[in-house]
């Protein structure tokens, strides 16, 4: 199963991904981020501790965190700012370390974390109208940097206005595979 996750405040880009994934017949849900309020990780330690494996700060991240645990890819569609998720996406994104090992350790000189849910991959596709290089690079390093410490598969893709068809094509066959 695909789990798209879509900050639509740009464009329909997951819902034409979603779209044409379901072409293909590959099982997918798909989430929209627009209507939901899910609130920040305070880093609190709650979800280690207290409530294990749930925050203590209860939001619709509630709604998102169990449908997650039963997905083996995960998608992120955002608009990218400064080279980052939008806003909506991050807080979204800090709450999946509930569905990851509480435990950090060390591989390949890097700390990693090891995974509760079936989640084997990650691909993140970001939004702009228009891409700066120095854009591209931060949000390529954060998406990169984000695989590595789930040490799960990812890749990443950048859309703009000149290429959504031909980055969607390349995203499903991507995730057919």
């Amino acid at each position: 199963m695909i789990t798209i996750l879509s900050d639509q405040t740009r464009q329909e880009v997951g819902e034409k991904l979603d779209s044409k994934l379901r072409e293909r017949k590959i099982e997918t849900q798909f989430i929209s981020l627009t209507d939901l309020n899910v609130g920040p990780c305070y880093s609190c330690g709650g979800c280690t501790d207290k409530t294990y494996g749930q925050c203590i700060h209860r939001d619709d991240a509630d709604l998102i965190l169990p449908k997650l645990m039963r997905t083996d890819v995960m998608v992120m569609v955002t608009p990218v700012k400064w080279g980052s998720y939008s806003f909506k996406t991050k807080r979204v994104f800090d709450k999946c370390a509930i569905i990851g090992d509480r435990h950090y350790y060390c591989k390949n000189g890097e700390l990693v974390k090891g995974k509760i849910g079936r989640v084997h991959t990650f691909m993140a596709i970001g939004v702009k109208d228009q891409w700066r290089n120095d854009e591209k690079n931060a949000f390529n390093n954060l998406v990169e940097e984000n695989i590595k410490i789930m040490n799960i598969k990812g890749s990443v893709y950048m859309v703009d206005d000149s290429n959504i068809g031909t980055c969607l094509e390349s995203a499903v066959e991507g995730l057919s595979l």
